[in-house]
């Protein structure tokens, strides 16, 4: 597909996801007037590029297409550059309000995927070449991903892993012929109402016998048992903020 336009990315919104807020579940996150403004102010970013073409795409080396330029796996300072013109296009845009913006992930996962030889040491060769198989998809598709990197805290006294017996933070319960089985709650997952997939994995070091909780996917915001939590904000008192960010939320993925 790639590089998609704004209309493309709201209809990639309507696949009954689970998002709730104030207790109460949103049926359509396109329609829900507290997320219509962010929903449209990204939509804006995925037409931007197209405004922008010269600046915001390039020709991926390996299918030809027109991609995103926050996919480009930067090999030079001209890379670099190039890239941060297209970023400027995007700050400009948004006045710098869109804090996690689709690109913010794309960036990062770029980055991973250009240094995959430091992700294939002690042994994980075979999760190396995931990740670049997945950034590579990533590009393909032009998706909007959030990140969940944080474990949630319930009582500072005891730290994150041992909250509700060490099953409060995410954690894999299973393997199975397709994957894991995971169970639990990551926070800090800002775009996820508004985002086609989360990407999962710690945000801080893991002590060395934590290793059901040393693990790192992507997953559609519309899995099944998954559900992500949005906080309520008032328009009246945040009228500027308001029109073009986001309500911070809470991805949980329980077996």
């Amino acid at each position: 597909m790639a590089a998609r336009t704004g209309k493309e990315y709201i209809s990639g919104l309507r696949d009954g996801r689970e998002v709730w807020i104030g207790g109460q579940r949103v049926s359509d996150v396109t329609e829900y007037e507290p997320f219509a403004g962010a929903v449209q102010s990204v939509a804006g970013l995925y037409d931007l590029q197209h405004d922008h073409a010269d600046d915001c795409l390039f020709a991926h080396p390996e299918t030809g297409e027109l991609t995103n330029i926050s996919h480009l796996i930067p090999r030079s300072r001209e890379d670099i550059a190039r890239r941060g013109t297209a970023l400027a296009h995007a700050a400009r845009y948004s006045v710098g309000l869109l804090g996690r913006s689709p690109d913010y992930v794309n960036v990062s996962l770029a980055g991973h995927a250009g240094r995959s030889d430091v992700w294939s040491r002690n042994g994980n060769e075979e999760g190396a070449a995931n990740l670049v198989r997945f950034q590579a998809d990533l590009a393909r598709d032009d998706l909007a991903l959030t990140h969940a990197i944080i474990r949630p805290t319930v009582d500072k006294g005891i730290g994150d892993l041992a909250a509700a017996d060490g099953q409060m933070a995410l954690h894999k319960v299973a393997d199975t012929a397709d994957g894991i089985v995971v169970r639990g709650a990551m926070v800090l997952s800002t775009l996820a109402p508004f985002s086609d997939e989360v990407a999962v994995y710690p945000g801080q070091p893991l002590p060395k016998d934590a290793q059901k909780y040393a693990i790192a996917f992507s997953a559609p915001i519309a899995s099944p048992a998954s559900n992500s939590s949005a906080e309520t904000r008032s328009r009246p008192t945040w009228p500027i903020s308001t029109r073009p960010s986001r309500d911070a939320s809470t991805s949980r993925m329980p077996s």
